[in-house]
């Protein structure tokens, strides 16, 4: 690793050995066993292994936080080829001032228009009792695979940007935001033809792509004799100038016991201005989606769901209704146009036993579909799956599963899933 992501480790290790008070941590160790059909007639062999680790040392305002993954396949043709995603490691020293927080490593920054995991540094600071919050963050975009190591070029892979947000009353509040980020994609080299068509390799150098947006966002929620909560959002692409996404969302509550969605959703593809795709003709992607549910009982509820997605003057549409109970859910739906059609239904329970120490589960999936218009006979999809959660303490959990499927690929595939978690909250007092 390069020293920026060493000194956080080197950080940990004197708070963990010196002034350490507080440390929580996550293991989870899992596995996935399966069967690939990698063409017609030819299949092989995987068995996943997955070691996640969450850990965070604080003392007082002083904290660093990381998360990483390590995965190797112990049995398919790319065997014991393991790999390594640091997700986050990060310091954070909150509360300054009784005003400011600042974080330093690679982490996960969100504000508005912007998101994304960066090297760097991100600040923010709360005003006016914290009715004024801003936001500010630059760093390196991370290397492909969540690397443990900085990008190269850090000067065309960046992101920076800021967000404001301005809450004068208890029931909503106002942002706006702005983000950059360039991304130089990686040189190749490329067989290309001289004047007597002869062919030669060449290198090609790609210039850096650039995104800059401007988002404005307004959500509200009003708990009054009719509850109602709403959220308004639209981006603003600056190079293309023109809107990159408008958003609408809505949840009233007209009596006690139902509930009521609007939701609508038009995005423009996110191309930057400096590629190539950005002169060709493309389409907007518009979503309507309404939904209700309602409580019969309490821990019992039906809900209904309607969806339309319209894209180059096609449109598909879902239907959905369902029911969840304390200890099952059960939904069927309906999706018809320009993607296919499809009938599906699915039921998931699970109760549980021994004073919550075990749960069974059991899970089925039916479906009928096919993929165009031309297709005369519907394709027909099981899947099911039985499994057992194990929780004899509160810090220590292990799940099972092992699920069947069939389809026209597999004909009968069945794959094993394990999985154990296990939780560390621990309060030093060494000094």
């Amino acid at each position: 690793m390069r020293p920026m992501l060493i000194a956080p480790v080197l950080f940990m290790v004197a708070v963990e050995g010196l002034f350490a008070q507080r440390i929580q941590a996550r293991f989870v160790t899992s596995a996935y066993a399966w069967q690939r059909q990698d063409t017609v007639g030819t299949s092989s062999n995987h068995l996943y292994g997955y070691q996640s680790v969450q850990l965070s040392v604080a003392q007082n305002d002083l904290s660093l936080h990381t998360y990483l993954q390590g995965f190797n396949d112990f049995a398919g043709p790319l065997k014991n080829d393991p790999k390594l995603r640091l997700y986050n490691l990060y310091v954070k020293w909150g509360n300054i001032a009784s005003m400011a927080d600042v974080s330093l490593g690679r982490q996960f920054v969100w504000g508005g228009a912007g998101s994304g995991t960066i090297d760097g540094i991100n600040a923010s600071v709360k005003l006016m009792d914290s009715r004024i919050r801003l936001k500010g963050y630059y760093g390196s975009l991370t290397p492909p695979g969540m690397k443990g190591s900085l990008i190269e070029n850090a000067s065309e892979n960046n992101m920076f940007g800021g967000q404001a947000v301005l809450a004068p009353f208890e029931i909503g509040q106002l942002s706006v935001s702005y983000v950059r980020k360039s991304i130089l994609p990686s040189a190749y080299k490329a067989t290309r033809r001289d004047s007597l068509f002869n062919p030669y390799q060449r290198e090609i150098r790609p210039s850096a792509s650039i995104e800059e947006l401007v988002s404005g966002d307004l959500s509200a929620d009003y708990e009054g004799v009719v509850p109602v909560s709403a959220y308004l959002r639209y981006d603003y692409d600056v190079n293309l100038k023109q809107m990159s996404r408008f958003q609408f969302f809505t949840r009233v509550k007209p009596i006690d016991r139902l509930g009521l969605t609007v939701e609508y959703l038009q995005r423009e593809p996110r191309i930057s201005f400096n590629s190539i795709f950005s002169v060709f003709a493309y389409n907007s992607l518009k979503e309507y989606d309404f939904s209700a549910e309602y409580e019969v009982v309490p821990a019992l509820q039906v809900y209904g769901k309607y969806g339309e997605v319209a894209f180059e003057g096609e449109t598909s549409n879902q239907y959905t209704v369902g029911v969840n109970w304390r200890y099952v859910s059960a939904s069927a739906s309906r999706i018809t146009g320009y993607n296919g059609k499809i009938n599906a239904a699915s039921l998931n329970a699970g109760y549980p036993l021994m004073d919550n120490m075990l749960t069974p589960t059991v899970m089925l999936t039916y479906g009928r579909y096919k993929l165009n218009q031309y297709q005369t006979k519907r394709d027909v999809a099981l899947a099911a799956g039985v499994g057992v959660m194990y929780r004899p303490m509160q810090f220590l959990s292990v799940d099972t599963q092992l699920q069947w499927i069939q389809n026209t690929i597999y004909k009968n595939d069945v794959r094993l899933f394990l999985r154990g978690s296990y939780f560390l909250n621990e309060r030093l007092n060494l000094f």
